[in-house]
């Protein structure tokens, strides 16, 4: 039997003692939901930044020609021509000068680096996802899959100093690469457009 020192004594002061202590305590997190927050997060995000079309790298010596009336660029191969170099998605393939001497309409260095792309850009969409979240993807970022075509699609960013004769050079390069259509970048004239708006009214 315990002894306990004389005095007054709660009957549940045991209880109260256990209840005073500290205890670990063990909390069980749902991943579920969160990971499906995350999705919906993504999927948000992904269709209110991609609202201009396709994002195109622009080098600092190229400068767009500006046009009035534009529509969104759709992804596509990207040829870059400038006053220095021709570049298929960053990569150059030739240097200006030696596109405006040819005397043959067709680049080989060019052509050549078109077909492989546009090659492994067909491959790619004939391959059926199955993955529903990245068709979700795919879609919002503007890749149609329903377009038997999508993969020969080719952006070229031209300055606008580059000569018209250059330009079919390389255009018919890409047409020998079986690429096509082909859409060029230009900059839109707020300026331009501005003014229109402020006549009409």
């Amino acid at each position: 039997m315990a002894i306990f020192r004389p005095g007054q004594r709660h009957r549940y002061h045991n209880i109260l003692k256990r209840r005073s202590s500290k205890r670990g305590v063990t909390a069980m997190l749902s991943l579920t939901a969160m990971v499906d927050m995350f999705t919906v997060l993504v999927i948000f995000l992904l269709q209110n930044y991609n609202t201009t079309g396709e994002i195109l790298y622009i080098p600092k010596e190229v400068t767009l020609p500006k046009a009035n009336r534009v529509s969104d660029l759709k992804p596509s191969l990207v040829v870059t021509v400038s006053s220095k170099e021709v570049l298929i998605d960053r990569t150059v393939v030739a240097t200006f000068d030696e596109v405006k001497a040819a005397t043959d309409w067709v680049i080989p260095n060019l052509r050549d680096q078109a077909r492989v792309i546009l090659e492994k850009a067909k491959s790619d969409q004939d391959a059926k996802f199955q993955n529903k979240l990245k068709n979700i993807v795919d879609k919002t970022l503007g890749k149609d899959e329903s377009d038997p075509n999508a993969w020969r699609k080719v952006t070229i960013q031209a300055d606008k100093a580059i000569d018209y004769l250059t330009l079919k050079k390389i255009m018919y390069s890409i047409y020998e690469a079986g690429g096509g259509p082909i859409n060029f970048a230009v900059a839109k004239d707020f300026e331009k457009d501005a003014n229109t708006d402020t006549k009409t009214k």
